[in-house]
């Protein structure tokens, strides 16, 4: 049977027809004229030219022949041999085979000999299938942020590829290593496409729950480009992964948004033990740059999730690495008993109060909140503040702050509105308070714009409840309100609260988390996420206009703890997955000097200058391996920190109903060990022959005959006598 490997070039057989329009447009036509002096060489003539026909007939022929044959070559056709059984694949020419290779987290989990050892087997035995003529691509899981090579024929360097391949901290992605297969398919010319990966059979990877990524991927893979037939899917996972307990540091957190300089800071530090035996002579270490700084004995029970604290203070501002470990737990992945954040100590955060009626100490629309942020007024407290009226914020440099509080202001024109909206999704924390002087048409037009503005919802109106509300927390688990304790419902009972703005209820879901509510059930504060920052809504106001805010012991706390979290992002980002880029970005005024990068394993990574928000930029290649990475300028070092994902730790196998759930049908050849493998693919025992060499053979020899015809031809045309009793039409 014969079979057509791109089939989307079966359309250039049209070509065959060119040779005929071009003989019948050429064909010549005679008018006859009697001539009686010349009826004795009519016959002859009438030979010639009846033989002239048959030249030009046959030279036809050969010229269709030729491009249907080129045609057909380019399809790449094959001839399929004697069925084989429906257990053993075929394989229908040369092999265009792209090789996926997990190595993300698990593949290093075992007992002195990790599982990635058996993976690189997997992969040698599936190579060794492959014969001369065959093309390979290989794509490790932890490159997939850099540039494809091109599909090669060398087996022997697809095998040094893999043997040079380690273990990562990047965590699995299935779909989108399959993904990065299918896109690299596309640029193999080999008609009979293999798409193989080879992993340990963790299902930490599969994400099934992602139907939308999963529907395009089976539709990529089963309507390949450029019209090749679909790939043939093919999962080796070893028959037997390592088995046990894990026991894992799964986070690291601290207890407040701003680390403040001279000051104790609440170190979390999670824990989980996955399965296995329990734990009872472990030690947690907690190191800071280095330094070891404490150390608590650690018990664990299988299923146990628990929260360590260490208390910590940082004696200086600037970049600090958090690092802790589990020793002792002889475990089946240690690549987890290790989990590092970075921190940055924070002295004199700029915020820019904006007031509707400005003033100096307690007096203006913000003073008590100055007040709150800075006790002594000196600048030498968390936060550094700067007051000006609404009319400066025009002429103000905005990138100079980390937030910006926002005081009964009545209105801001058209160019204050853009600059702020720029100021939040490039990661900066705007806090709206609004007054009496605040123009609620002109906010929902050009603050809230519907949605699109840095307003987080629309009014409706100011709300004058007939008596006083009190307030009630909703979202105690929020970082702006980690200051309040289990008895913040307390703090907020006291609460009086006159007047606020009553928000428009289709603009209070989605995305819009409630802080804290009055006892009616309205909102008192929300926040919303815009671009890389956030801002917050205070529906009531700052001063003592519309409640008694200021006069209640949470008003200092919660000032300061919205302030904190709203100017707590740090862009670039320091703390990475594996797998993302160290981005670093010099201070505005700075240079960009070259600096040097140091790995977690002392190795130095290159940096390449490139172009962060708009900003001069220094980015370094993909950081896949767990830990903190140093970048050393001249004004000092930089601390960034990858950490796994936690979902690597657990180690379950893949279920069958996920894979055939993820697939839905798309045939799946799965093998466990390297003789099944070298089994299922007999390289010397190929299903078909292909034909396109042939073809080629024969259009190029069809192509010489055409030329000796046009010869012959060109040479009878140029010596027959002229016909005078007929001339051309």
């Amino acid at each position: 049977m014969i079979g057509l490997a791109n089939l989307a070039l079966l359309g250039g057989l049209a070509a065959v027809a060119a040779p005929v329009l071009i003989h019948i447009a050429h064909r010549r036509r005679f008018r006859p004229e009697s001539w009686a002096a010349m009826r004795f060489l009519q016959s002859t003539l009438t030979a010639r030219r009846r033989r002239l026909m048959v030249e030009h007939w046959l030279l036809l022929i050969v010229r269709s022949l030729a491009l249907l044959f080129l045609a057909l070559a380019l399809c790449r056709p094959y001839l399929r041999g004697t069925a084989r059984p429906a257990t053993t694949p075929t394989r229908d020419g040369a092999v265009a085979a792209v090789l996926l290779i997990d190595d993300s987290l698990s593949s290093a989990a075992g007992r002195g000999r990790p599982v990635l050892d058996e993976i690189k087997r997997l992969a040698h035995a599936y190579v060794s299938t492959l014969g001369k003529g065959d093309e390979i691509s290989v794509i490790a899981l932890s490159r997939l942020g850099e540039p494809t090579a091109d599909p090669f024929f060398d087996l022997d360097a697809a095998r040094g590829i893999i043997d040079a391949l380690e273990s990562t901290a990047v965590g699995s992605d299935v779909p989108a290593l399959l993904d990065a297969g299918v896109t690299q398919l596309a640029r193999h010319v080999n008609p009979c496409s293999e798409l193989v990966m080879v992993g340990d059979g963790r299902g930490d990877g599969w994400r099934v729950g992602n139907s939308l990524h999963w529907d395009e991927l089976r539709r990529r893979i089963g309507e390949p480009a450029g019209g090749k037939t679909a790939p043939r899917l093919v999962f080796l996972t070893p028959e037997e992964v390592p088995t046990g307990g894990n026991l894992a540091i799964t986070a690291i957190a601290a207890d407040r948004a701003l680390i403040p300089v001279a000051r104790p800071v609440g170190l979390r530090i999670a824990i989980q033990q996955f399965g296995g035996d329990p734990v009872s002579s472990a030690l947690l270490r907690l190191a800071v740059d280095g330094r070891p700084v404490g150390e608590k004995p650690l018990a664990s029970r299988p299923g146990e999730r628990q929260e360590i604290v260490f208390n910590h203070t940082f004696a200086d501002p600037g970049s600090h690495l958090v690092e802790a470990t589990v020793e002792g737990a002889r475990d089946l992945l240690s690549a987890d008993d290790r989990r590092v954040l970075s921190l940055t100590v924070e002295a004199g955060v700029p915020v820019l109060l904006v007031e509707g009626s400005t003033g100096k100490g307690l007096d203006g629309d913000l003073g008590l909140a100055a007040a709150a942020l800075d006790p002594a007024g000196l600048g030498s407290d968390l936060f550094a503040i700067t007051r000006i009226g609404a009319e400066r914020v025009e002429r103000e440099d905005l990138s100079r702050y980390r937030v910006i509080v926002l005081g009964n202001v009545p209105a801001l024109d058209a160019s204050s509105v853009a600059a702020i909206e720029r100021f939040v999704v490039g990661g900066g924390g705007v806090l709206v308070a609004p007054g009496p002087d605040t123009d609620l048409g002109l906010a929902n037009r050009f603050w809230a714009r519907g949605g699109h503005g840095f307003l987080p919802a629309a009014v409706l109106e100011i709300a004058e409840p007939p008596t006083p509300l009190a307030g009630s927390a909703a979202g105690m688990s929020h970082p702006a309100l980690a200051a309040f304790d289990a008895r913040a419902q307390e703090a907020w009972k006291s609460l009086r609260v006159r007047r606020y703005l009553r928000l428009d209820p289709g603009a209070t879901s989605g995305d819009l988390v409630k802080l804290v509510t009055l006892s009616n059930g309205d909102p008192l504060i929300v926040e919303r996420a815009r671009g890389q920052g956030h801002v917050a809504l205070l529906t009531t106001s700052l001063a003592l206009d519309w409640s008694d805010l200021p006069q209640q012991a949470a008003y200092v706390p919660l000032v300061r703890g919205l302030v904190a979290w709203l100017g707590s992002v740090v862009l670039p980002p320091r703390n990475l997955r594996p797998g993302e880029r160290v981005t670093w970005v010099p201070p505005f005024g700075a240079a960009l000097e070259a600096s040097a990068l140091e790995a977690p394993t002392g190795a130095t990574l290159v940096l390449n200058q490139s172009v962060y928000d708009g900003r001069a930029a220094l980015v370094s290649q993909p950081a896949v391996q767990a830990g903190g990475y140093t970048l050393r300028t001249a004004t000092g070092s930089v601390r960034f920190a990858a950490a796994a994902d936690p979902l690597e730790s657990s180690l379950e196998p893949v279920r069958d109903e996920d894979v055939t759930d993820a697939l839905r049908g798309a045939p799946l050849l799965r093998l466990g060990s390297a003789e099944e493998v070298s089994g299922a693919f007999a390289s010397e025992d190929r299903g078909s022959v292909e034909l396109w060499r042939w073809l080629i053979a024969a259009c190029v020899t069809l192509l010489f005959v055409e030329t000796l015809l046009t010869r012959r031809q060109v040479v009878a045309e140029r010596s027959a006598p002229a016909a005078p009793q007929r001339s051309p039409a």
